[in-house]
């Protein structure tokens, strides 16, 4: 049974996980595949990491594995009992049977402990000890009887998990690896002038400190520094077969996520005592002379790696440190979607605003909030507790707490600027499908990325006016100064004080005005369907209308009238007060981004506005 976990109890009662209800929760809700915890300094984000790390697991599943398992003893249960008291027979006639049975209980959580298998094996075991006393009756009826009888039910209930009953109930191992801040792949001691000292100094000093105990849990967690990266590689360069491909399969990893699908080389040298880097037809160097980005992607991916296909449980502090914007989205994407990663779940902490601004754009992500109470009274030594909480997609508080800018804007060579969250959403996945268009056509083409080629920035619709795009303020702000070229995009209906014909003037073929209302009028016919179908669970919404007839229309109140009253969604698809636009407008975006899955599911004006984004994007990319 393989599953990622959606809640895990808290073993540490400094913390509490704050719910909608009244009372704060001794367990953490709504886990995901990757788990971001962000707070200020000194919030307990990487105490809460270590001890999610450090105790014995119970947790809720991902599956219905707990609800199938619990109907499974309920079940089996009341069928013995109905069984007993039809026969006139007290289980407690049968000692073992009884005993057993009563150990067989239904579960709040999986302990990683726990053996769900050995009680129901066992119990098995003894009706078929019953099976065999053929010349002993209880109340009339012959033990073999009972036990047939017995045995029936207890097959016709395994039925339920679709497979072999031992294989269903065994739970994951999983492994565990920390990736502390202390981490990096260069060795730290000489032993003299010529050689160096590969012990994991990095490793010892995060044991000593957080996990100095011998408990069989601390035993099984890995601490991975990157400091026996030197000899990890040379161990599998100078292995079998199997160990080099598995090295030259991580190179190809590295190229083809990180470094643009040029050749990667990675040689444990002997004459600097530290692994040496080639990329492409660049001259071989070492480690220390490629810049510390580099450096960092092998220690945060090399262990992923070398774990393919196993439970992982992977617990990074925060794994942004020294990694570009650019780098930052390429790490999540492949922890996210790596093949061989499925299995995989992550926990870390994080101070970075650009990769929390990252969690946008992908599903399968948590992000928490953490901070720092202390108890009430005069005393001076008081004990902290800790309040998680967990935000919802789109929610900008956890950005705020960092002190958020959109940083990337600095370190891309152009920048797309839309008015908000839904219109960044709606052109990437644009991009994305029109890069995706353009390999399956075979032409020759160049596909960037975001946060190094590009990045989009969000001015905020009448935000407009406070930048030098227009002479409307006596200090505007440079935005040239700020983050060079730039590509605006803005929305017909934000057309006021002729700023348009301004903007045009001033930015020329740099300038997009939508010919449609808004980016949600862009979508076209087939999509919008689907999307009010979903809304409608299924219901599909009349089709006797035209592209063109809801391009300069307010999007919700057009959708609100084609359904009338017969509607299954008891909200409006409108907001009144905001000129009748589409309410949800970030679950609507998410909903049509699913629908919208290749290039002939745009509108012609979308694919019109994508191909310009890359002509634009490629013109400042040479």
């Amino acid at each position: 049974m393989q599953h990622l976990i959606k809640e895990v109890k808290l073993h540490d009662e400094s913390y509490s996980f704050l719910t909608g209800s009244d009372y704060p929760e001794d367990r953490i809700e709504l886990m995901s595949k990757l788990n971001i915890f962000v707070g200020e300094n000194n919030s307990g984000k990487s105490r809460l990491l270590r001890s999610l790390l450090s105790n014995e697991l119970d947790y809720v599943p991902d599956s219905s594995f707990i609800e199938d398992y619990n109907n499974f003893v309920e079940s089996l249960k009341n069928e013995f009992e109905c069984y007993f008291q039809k026969v006139g027979i007290d289980i407690k006639h049968f000692d073992k049977i009884y005993k057993t049975l009563n150990e067989i209980n239904q579960i709040k959580y999986i302990k990683e402990s726990t053996n769900l298998y050995r009680n129901l094996s066992q119990l098995e075991q003894h009706i078929k000890v019953l099976e065999n006393n053929g010349n002993i009756s209880t109340g009339g009826i012959s033990n073999p009887v009972i036990a047939k009888t017995l045995l029936q039910i207890l097959g016709a209930k395994k039925d339920i998990f679709k497979g072999d009953l031992e294989d269903c109930l065994k739970l994951p191992e999983f492994k565990r690896i920390y990736i502390p801040i202390l981490r990096g792949t260069k060795p730290l001691k000489y032993i003299d002038d010529k050689k160096f000292d590969y012990e994991d100094f990095y490793g010892i000093r995060t044991r000593k400190d957080y996990f100095n105990n011998s408990d069989e849990i601390s035993n099984k967690i890995e601490v991975f520094t990157g400091a026996t990266s030197y000899n990890e590689i040379k161990y599998f360069l100078l292995g079998d077969l199997k160990e080099r491909k598995l090295i030259a399969r991580y190179e190809k990893y590295l190229s083809e996520n990180f470094f643009d699908n040029k050749p990667i080389a990675l040689i444990p040298s002997r004459s600097n005592g530290v692994i040496t880097v080639k990329v492409g037809d660049e001259k071989e160097r070492p480690i220390y002379e490629m810049g510390d980005g580099i450096e960092s992607i092998i220690v945060l991916t090399m262990p992923l790696f070398l774990n393919k296909g196993k439970n992982l449980l992977v617990f990074i502090e925060e794994p942004e440190k020294l990694l570009h914007p650019g780098l930052q989205r390429k790490l999540i994407e492949t922890l996210l979607y790596e093949e061989g990663f499925e299995d995989y779940q992550y926990f870390i902490t994080t101070h970075s605003n650009h990769l929390l601004d990252i969690t946008f754009d992908f599903s399968k992500i948590s992000v928490y909030t953490l901070r720092k109470k202390l108890d009430e009274g005069t005393h001076d030594e008081k004990e902290p507790k800790f309040l998680i909480e967990n935000l919802s997609q789109g929610d900008i508080s956890a950005l705020e707490l960092l002190g958020v800018r959109n940083s990337s804007v600095f370190l891309s060579n152009c920048t797309i600027w839309v008015e908000g969250i839904t219109d960044r959403l709606y052109f990437r996945h644009y991009l994305k499908l029109y890069f995706e268009y353009m390999k399956n056509k075979g032409e020759e083409f160049t596909e960037f990325k975001e946060d190094f080629h590009y990045s989009f920035v969000e001015y905020g619709g009448g935000n407009i006016t406070h930048w030098s795009f227009l002479d409307k303020e006596d200090h505007p702000i440079n935005v040239n100064r700020l983050c060079g070229k730039l590509f605006l995009i803005t929305d017909k209906d934000k057309n006021k004080d002729g700023r348009h014909e301004e903007l045009e003037k001033k930015l020329g073929d740099r300038f997009c005005c939508l010919e449609c209302k808004e980016i949600e009028n862009l979508l076209s016919k087939k999509v919008l369907l689907e999307v009010v179908k979903d809304y409608e669970k299924g219901k599909s919404i009349p089709d006797d209308f035209e592209e063109s007839d809801y391009k300069d229309k307010p999007l919700g109140k057009f959708i609100d009238g084609k359904l009338g009253a017969n509607r299954t969604r008891k909200a409006s698809y409108a907001i009144e007060k905001y000129g009748s636009t589409v309410s949800d407008k970030l679950g609507f975006c998410q909903r049509a981004r699913n629908y919208t899955i290749e290039w002939d599911d745009l509108s012609e004006e979308a694919k019109e506005i994508s191909e310009r984004m890359y002509r634009f994007i490629e013109q400042n990319n040479k």
